[in-house]
């Protein structure tokens, strides 16, 4: 896995995935409170990158955007 990066007070880590149909790197973004293990949220995209550097890049803008507030990921199970 990537390094993460702490930014506002949480610990962003991507984790990309890969895929085969189609071809490319999925988004994932682990974000945790820092300074703890628990309250870890994963959020995914659908958007593929031809490379996982440029996925890991994306990784990063999402958690920022999320920690920001300007992302609303919805939970799991919401509609």
């Amino acid at each position: 896995m990537t390094d993460s990066i702490e930014y506002n007070g949480f610990v962003i880590t991507p984790a990309p995935k890969q895929r085969r149909e189609p071809p490319g790197w999925t988004l994932e973004v682990h974000i945790t409170p820092a300074g703890r293990v628990l309250g870890k949220r994963r959020c995914r995209t659908g958007n593929t990158y031809d490379t996982e550097e440029e996925a890991i890049a994306h990784c990063f803008e999402l958690g920022r955007r999320i920690v920001d507030n300007k992302v609303h990921p919805r939970s799991k199970g919401e509609a």
